[in-house]
């Protein structure tokens, strides 16, 4: 059970290469290499302490990308998900290059980052659940979202971030993780953007344990929402595209702070990649105008 729902929670929106070592002992925070001629990316460690009561870092890796300048800039994070085969985690590397230049281009800085136990990040993979009720489905969203809100509250101290105004953005099962992260946000965090979010998926419309599992998941996460949401989904999501907007419906009904939805148009063969893989001006309209919408502390696009 727990290979088959890990499975399910696939999210894509990472890049494969060579064998990678995780980051050895000794690493410390911060960045950990210069910065490159696009759009500034540089190499970050950056630690998360998931566990109430003790000071145990885990580093993660993440890539930094900003504007020319000092700053301080607004800071979009971009969450992924997973793949499908968990025996080869250390293998993938930060994704969502062409996402991470859109916003660059529209004056902010970005953190893309591996939660742990993937990439090179520290410590175990803590996303596993034993089975697949609405319950473990909650769980895992909150699961992810430590990971999440452990980088958002590292980076709001950098100099050259805004900390007023930050935005996060999840694909897939990191979608599915923004939305307990809207329910107990982190200071500064205005917004959530989640892009074809989920868990549970087998990649042909089914879901682990029926699709009404994951829509009772998404109403009880909806209960708490305290953040407004945009949710983005492929007409053509092989993932989790035939029940997204029950889900939305479900979550819409108890929020506390607005949440809208945009069915984005096909994309490939699976509009589950579209936010890593497609041109952003397939998305750019609708994100832009929910960000207007945002309270002033957002950034005007």
């Amino acid at each position: 059970m727990r290979r088959g729902l890990l499975a399910g929670i696939l999210a894509l929106g990472l890049g494969a290469c060579a064998a990678r070592q995780p980051a050895p002992p000794g690493t410390i925070a911060g960045p950990a290499g210069p910065e490159t001629a696009d759009d500034r990316a540089q190499l970050w460690w950056v630690p998360v302490r998931p566990y109430t009561g003790r000071d145990e870092a885990f580093l993660l890796e993440t890539m930094i990308y900003r504007p020319a300048g000092a700053g301080p800039f607004p800071l979009v994070t971009i969450n992924h998900g997973l793949p499908a085969d968990k025996w080869n985690l250390q293998l993938v590397r930060p994704g969502f290059e062409i996402a991470a230049h859109w916003w660059v281009t529209h004056g902010y800085a970005v953190a893309v980052p591996l939660r742990r136990g993937v990439g090179r990040s520290q410590g175990a993979l803590a996303e596993w659940a034993e089975a697949c009720s609405a319950d473990d489905f909650v769980h895992l969203a909150y699961v992810s979202a430590i990971d999440m809100r452990g980088t958002v509250a590292y980076l709001a101290k950098q100099p050259f971030v805004d900390p007023s105004r930050i935005v996060v953005v999840g694909q897939s099962a990191g979608g599915f993780g923004g939305l307990a992260l809207a329910a107990d946000p982190p200071p500064g965090v205005v917004a959530v953007l989640d892009f074809a979010g989920g868990v549970g998926g087998y990649g042909n419309g089914e879901i682990c344990g029926g699709a009404d599992n994951l829509i009772e998941a998404a109403r009880q996460l909806g209960q708490r929402s305290k953040l407004p949401e945009l949710w983005l989904f492929s007409e053509n999501d092989r993932w989790f595209g035939a029940i997204a907007k029950p889900m939305y419906e479900a979550y819409r009904a108890g929020a506390r702070a607005p949440v809208g939805f945009v069915a984005l148009p096909p994309f490939g063969d699976d509009g589950h990649g579209t936010l890593y893989r497609a041109d952003p001006a397939v998305w750019a309209a609708a994100v832009t105008d929910f960000l207007k919408t945002v309270p002033a502390r957002a950034p005007a696009l």
